[in-house]
Order: structure tokens, then sequence, then C-alpha cells
């Protein structure tokens, strides 16, 4: 699919001889650093200079007290999830700190938990959920990635004795619950940054109880909050925050953490994933330990992911890891057999995909969306129904809030809706309205214009090939790790001469050329997935190159290597 390349605009002169990098100094500047110690924080983040003050949350003070008067009164504390990544990890996060005390304190209080099912009972805190939980005898509810929206199952829990402690990062309403909130976007609070996911927002509250449990002479030792950090870094990824500020600190030091994680439950699930112990990086969690933790919510219950994550023994850990990884496989298959499905009805003439059917899974119906939207560069619903209750998920483009969208279109018509910028979930009961529902989602979808359905490739800067080095390669690599808000950065050179193209892989599947420019240099360019574009690559001619920049190593030599991501042909130069 065509792309719009759109290059960054310099970084002003002095700000390049302040930070002393000059490709550095642009790539922080088009991820919005300014300040040198922006600068600093950034490329060096301290634990001791950089880490928030966990105490600093309004309402934590009080939340902490509550968990303390629980534990000391033997009471039964719940953690309620939510079913993804983020929710599972959060949870097994305040479940060990729990766990942890109990033991410490010779406690007669219970921790349990309770995970809702994706597909029947959905997303947040229930009333049934409330009566369940009255029966087993909770006196506290600690939601985790779940809860500021559900003022009236808060409420209920109020009355009949429980009280709530909300653990959340997500949207919420006019009306807030009347419990123990700690959320870093709530009006007026004042904890300074803003962007934690769910599992950020549990460590904080694992920090302050640490800090409490000190002061009660618990035997906790000072710093042992950062061997939590292995959960932290996994839904940091996931849940798509971005990664700068207090986010880039806590994922910096994750993956430290993950790198040397002792927790059978993650040992075991890097075994069947075949991932290598010291060799994860973001982009690992994102797309080899995440998915996996996912698919539990996704196939089946989420506490197979939260008993994994919980194991204290190595047996244990390798039958709940192999249970996950064909939880695993079985979401593989049944989303490859939903894509087929797609096909058959897909739609793309109008500015935005509506995608439904009845025996589609509901827990799956967002991964459909999400690989439309990359596929086609427009908006995508796509609808499953369970039970009586249709319910689906939307994935939208950078420029168009798929959440307020819905919510237009839906109203009147939905009995459940929220999400985000890019993402949400609603569900509707009738589904002989699914056809009105598909027709306000075009009217409102006509604000697109034709260019932001055009996919955009932002590139942050033109390099010529004589800076393609391991020294500039090293340089850049200081911005690890990359996600959300810190993309990998994006290179530009123009009139690149092919000296020589062709295909590698045992299927021709790849596209590797050995080009120069004027400079003199001559660097190897390899696009993976892109041997079929070998076509337009004719010796001698020019083309303009864009790429990432990486390090190769290979029997021990280690040099800089161009990634292509995308190239065209060079514009004939002007005559005069």
């Amino acid at each position: 699919m065509e792309k719009r390349w759109q290059l960054a605009d310099l970084c002003p002169s002095d700000y390049r001889q302040i930070v002393g990098q000059p490709v550095v100094a642009q790539l922080l500047w088009n991820r919005g650093i300014r300040a040198l110690e922006e600068a600093k924080a950034f490329l060096s983040p301290s634990w001791n200079d950089h880490l928030h003050d966990a105490l600093q949350f309004r309402q934590m003070e009080g939340a902490v007290a509550r968990v303390f008067d629980a534990l000391e009164k033997g009471e039964r504390v719940t953690v309620h999830g939510d079913y993804d990544a983020d929710g599972v990890t959060g949870s097994a996060l305040v479940i060990s700190v729990l766990h942890t005390f109990i033991r410490k304190m010779e406690s007669a209080a219970v921790v349990d938990y309770y995970i809702p099912h994706r597909d029947k009972e959905g997303y947040g805190l229930h009333a049934e959920t409330v009566s369940v939980l009255k029966e087993r005898g909770t006196n506290l509810i600690i939601t985790v990635d779940c809860g500021i929206s559900c003022v009236d199952e808060v409420a209920l829990a109020k009355a009949d004795g429980i009280d709530t402690i909300v653990v959340d990062h997500h949207q919420f309403g006019e009306t807030l619950p009347d419990g123990m909130l700690i959320h870093p976007s709530l009006p007026g609070e004042s904890y300074p940054f803003k962007h934690l996911a769910a599992v950020g927002v549990a460590f904080k509250f694992a920090c302050a109880l640490l800090i409490r449990a000190r002061e009660r002479g618990l035997d906790i030792p000072e710093g042992s909050e950062k061997w939590l950090l292995d959960f932290v870094s996994i839904a940091t990824v996931t849940d798509m925050v971005p990664l700068v500020g207090e986010n880039r600190l806590l994922e910096t030091f994750g993956l430290t953490v993950l790198n040397k994680t002792k927790r059978p439950g993650f040992l075991a699930l890097f075994e069947v994933a075949g991932v290598e112990l010291g060799q994860i990086t973001a982009e690992t969690v994102g797309f080899m330990i995440g998915p996996r933790i996912n698919a539990a919510g996704r196939m089946d219950y989420a506490t197979v992911a939260l008993r994994l994550l919980l194991s204290e023994s190595m047996d244990e850990a390798r039958l709940i890891a192999r249970e996950l990884e064909e939880l695993n496989k079985a979401r593989q298959n049944a989303t490859k057999l939903m894509m087929e499905e797609a096909e058959g009805i897909l739609e793309t003439s109008e500015k935005i995909i509506v995608l439904w059917k009845e025996e589609w899974s509901p827990s799956l119906v967002g991964l459909v969306a999400g690989r439309f939207v990359e596929r086609f560069s427009r908006p995508v619903i796509a609808i499953g129904k369970h039970g009586d209750h249709w319910i689906g998920s939307g994935r939208s483009i950078s420029t168009y809030n798929i959440t307020d969208a819905v919510k237009s279109a839906g109203e009147g018509i939905l009995t459940r809706s929220g999400g985000h910028l890019q993402a949400c979930g609603f569900s509707l009961s009738d589904g002989e309205r699914l056809r009105e529902f598909q027709d306000r989602l075009i009217a409102h979808s006509a604000c697109i214009t034709d260019e932001e359905l055009i996919p955009l490739l932002s590139i942050d800067l033109e390099l010529e090939l004589a800076n393609v080095s391991m020294g500039v390669a090293e340089a850049v690599k200081k911005l690890e790790p990359h996600g959300m808000g810190n993309p990998v950065p994006v290179f530009l050179t123009k009139r690149c001469k092919i000296l020589s193209a062709d295909t590698m892989g045992s299927t021709g599947n790849h596209l590797r050329m050995q080009v120069t420019d004027g400079s003199g240099r001559s660097v190897k360019v390899v696009g993976f997935k892109m041997g079929s574009r070998v076509v337009e690559t004719a010796v001698g001619s020019e083309i303009d190159l864009v790429y990432n920049l990486s390090i190769n190593e290979w029997n021990g030599r280690r040099t800089a290597e161009c990634r292509l991501i995308d190239f065209r042909v060079s514009y004939p130069l002007p005559t005069s």
C-alpha cells in the first residue's frame, strides 16, 4: 500500500549543540524532549532521581491504611482484575505483595482473586459479582485495571458492607465511584505522571504498601520493590501506554528484572515460548510473551494466566504454561479462520469497515479489527455474538477517535461502550439494529479525509550513507526500549544507486540490496517480507530509502545495517 512520507522538521541548531550528538538530538526533539534535563532523564533514566513518590496519590494513604486494617483483622481481601495482560500482571503483583505481608505478619487474612470471563461476563465489576463476593465473605475488594466506571457496583458493594479500592487508569465518567481511588488522571489528582498502565498504578500501590510496612516494623528490605518490575515490564508494553517519562524508567528497569527473573511462572512461559532469558526486549514482550498471557482471557478464563504468574514451583508452572501454550495455539487458529471469513464479507468502499458474524468469538474480534486497520488504513469495527448479546471491538487510525464515534453512532442502540482514542469495546442486545448501527458509523466517518486514509510514514531524519556507522547505530540504541510515544527511529537517504539486488530466504521472501550514494559509502539493505518488490529494483537506478538503523551481529562481528521499511524511485533532478 502506498504510504505518505513525512519528514520531521529539523530541530534548532542550538538544541543540537546542547545535546552534543546531532542525530540523537533530532530524535529526542521529535519525541517531544525539549529541555536538557529531560534529555538526560530520557537517555539515562535514574531510579533515585526520576521515580515519583507513590504516596503522592491523593487517596493512597487511606487505601494503604485500609489494607493493613484488613490484614490485622484477618479479613478476606479479593483482588478483582481485568482479563487482559494488564489486569493479570497487575493483579499478580498486588496479590504477591499481600501474600508477603500475610506471611510476615502471621495474619489470618485471606487474599483471593476474581477475574470475569470475557464473553460470559464482560469487562469490569458487575452487580452479580458483588453478590458472589458477598457470599464468599469478602470484606475488601481491590479492583485492578477496572472499576473507575463501575459507580453502581461499588455503591452496591458498600451497601453490603464491602469496601473498594480502585486501582485503574481507564477513562471515567462524570460520576466517580464511592471508594478509595488510585488513578493518575482523576480531576485534581496530585500524582505528576498521568500515563501509567494499570500494572504501573498497581506497582505504585505496592510501593506505598511496602513503605508503610517497613514503618510498621515488617522485615521488608529496602529496594525490594524493584523485583516486582518483571510484572510491570509486560503490560507497560502490551497496553500501549507511551514509553516516555516514568513509563520509560519502569520499562527500562523492568526489562532488566525480567531478564533476571526467578519466578517459576515466567521461566516456564519462556520455555514454551522459546524465549531466551537474558535476551528479552520490549519487542519480545509485545510479540511473544504478551499474546500468550492474553490468550487465556481470549480463549478461556484469564485465571489460567494468573495462576501461572503466581506459581511457586517449576513443576506446577510448567503444567500451566503448557495449558497456556495450547490456548495460544487455539487463539491463533481461531483468529486465522475468522480472518478468512471476514475476507468473504469485506467491503472497503466506505471510510470505515464494519463486520459482524454470529459465530465469531467476541474475545477475538479486536484482533481481526486490528489486523484490518493495519492492512487497509481505516477504522474497523468487528462484532461477534455470545448468548443474547452482540459484542464488538473497534480499532482506528491515529486521527479518528473510534470511542467517540461508537458512542455517538450507538446512542439508543448500545448497552455498553468505552475505550480509548484508537480502541474501543461495546455491546448491544438487538441484532436487528446492527445495520442501523453500521449506517450511523458510516455517516459519522464522513469527516475522515481521503489523505488520512493513506498510511503515514513518519521519518525522523535524512542521513547520508556515510552516517550509517556503528557509532551512530550505538547512539541510536540508547533510545531503547521502544514503544508507543518512542517509536523505533526512521531514517531517509535519497538518491541511492542500486549496485545489486536479489531475494534471500528459502522462499525468496526477503529483499537484499547493496546501494551507494553521493558520499561514496556502500551499504547493505535488507527488507524482510519485501521479496516481491525485487521487480522494482533495477541495477543502476536510483531510489530513495526509508529504513531503521540496527546492529547486526554475526560470527562475533558487529556491523551497522539498514532494515528497509519502504523505497521509491528517486525523482529526476531538475534540468537547467
